[in-house]
């Protein structure tokens, strides 16, 4: 099965980068906005893996009310693919499904815009809940999405003219934004979150891997795979998923009352039949019911750092954080190397072990043997200054079987990087961080 999903995310990737002429031609069409020039790399390598806080200790209580999970849409088909699980007879007279929908135990709630007419191809930004405006979904979210606490957030808008299921890695905090329809045709404030850097990247938590697979192996005539690139468009459909993506590392915290354990967005192709896009919302949205109940009932222990990384010749102080959650069955769990020297290059080393020895004048944090694995560096969207340059690794499941690692496994990873500016060993090195395997 993993051979498949190669395949598929390889062609798919194609895509990615090949509708970028198509989109420039097509403004008014396509959602996902102007900002179309994108680095796609293998999908199944590192993926990037910036500064987004992912709550990692999971052993929650099943009593009282159902956990929450909040839907949003914005041009069809993507309102219509998750118009069912909206509790506004007005907006969904068929009835909600999404009271303990499947008996799955969990209530799904769905929020959206209408457009006139309801298949529309130049859409503009439509009436009621979420408009395609950036005052608009301000307000509307902030106000919707919080008092229901949800435990993931999934966003979802119209992107490419083809029949794609496409989720985004990467959403950025940015501060020039494709206009849209109303004065100020800006997000205020701008960037949105002024608590985060300037065009800084929060990433996905969503389950991504297991959500393609799901997907394309239903049959249901809908395309998904996983862009790894610098943005998701720079217009309204970047923007909901940076609120989302913003609302769960705020939520991360395990002893937060409002924990949220995932958050991301998917842009649906443009011309999916409304029945198969509302499939494949329920198929996506069944992969990420079975990831939260393994994160939520599984033990899986907060990863902690540990040791003292090696000063760069620059005065950086590099560190180890982690992306996602230690989940075998998952396998969307990231190392994240950050704090690094532009441009740098290098590797995630891990262990079974660890231990603090001089090595290249700082400290190894591992014991031996040790693994090297190569890191991918960050999407950005600009090169970034000295000191906030990243790579990461992703513990995919081909990966952790080759090296059999288990349930209730210990390991320790230590990250390496270059530093041209070090006179006698060119390296710099991060703390270490520890983590333990859940299934």
């Amino acid at each position: 099965m993993q051979h498949v999903l190669t395949s598929i995310s390889f062609v798919a990737s194609a895509w990615c980068a090949g509708f970028v002429a198509a989109l420039a031609a097509m403004p008014a069409y396509a959602q996902r906005g102007p900002d179309g020039v994108r680095v796609v790399v293998d999908p199944l390598a590192a993926v990037s893996a910036p500064s987004a806080q992912a709550a990692s200790t999971r052993s929650l209580a099943t009593s009282g009310p159902l956990p929450t999970i909040v839907l949003t849409g914005y041009w069809p088909p993507s309102n219509e693919a998750v118009r069912r699980f909206s509790t506004n007879p007005a907006q969904n007279p068929q009835g909600w499904i999404g009271q303990n929908w499947e008996g799955r135990g969990y209530d799904v709630h769905s929020f959206f815009p209408e457009f006139n007419p309801p298949n529309c191809d130049s859409c503009g930004q439509g009436t009621g809940d979420l408009e395609v405006d950036y005052q608009d979904t301000t307000a509307d979210f902030w106000a919707l999405v919080p008092p229901l606490k949800p435990i993931a957030v999934l966003t979802l808008s119209r992107g490419f003219p083809n029949t794609s299921w496409e989720l985004e890695m990467n959403q950025f905090n940015r501060n020039a934004w494709a206009g849209d329809f109303t004065a100020p045709f800006q997000p205020t404030p701008n960037p949105p979150d002024t608590s985060y850097p300037v065009n800084g990247l929060r990433p996905s938590t969503l389950p991504v891997l297991s959500m393609i697979q799901a997907v394309n192996a239903a049959g249901i005539g809908a395309q998904s795979y996983l862009c790894y690139s610098g943005n998701g468009g720079g217009y309204l459909s970047e923007f909901i998923a940076y609120l989302g993506v913003w609302y769960q590392s705020q939520h991360a915290d395990p002893l937060d009352p409002a924990l949220c354990l995932a958050a991301g967005h998917v842009h649906v192709g443009g011309n999916l039949q409304w029945d198969v896009a509302e499939a494949a919302a329920k198929t996506t949205l069944r992969e990420l019911i079975d990831y939260l109940d393994t994160v939520r009932f599984a033990p899986c222990l907060e990863p902690q750092n540990y040791c003292t990384a090696k000063l760069t010749s620059g005065g950086c102080l590099p560190s180890l954080a982690a992306v996602g959650y230690p989940s075998l069955a998952d396998g969307s769990f990231q190392v994240r190397l950050r704090e690094l020297e532009s441009n740098a290059q290098g590797f995630l080393l891990w262990s079974m072990s660890q231990a603090a020895l001089p090595f290249q004048g700082g400290t190894l944090c591992l014991g031996a043997p040790i693994q090297r694995a190569k890191a991918q560096a960050g999407g950005f969207l600009f090169t970034p200054p000295p000191c906030e340059a990243e790579m990461s690794f992703l513990f995919r499941p081909a990966y952790t079987s080759a090296f059999a690692m288990n349930a209730g496994q210990t390991f320790f990873g230590q990250g390496w990087s270059r530093d041209v500016g070090d006179p006698v060993f060119q390296s710099s090195l991060t703390d270490g961080l520890s983590w333990t395997w859940c299934p």
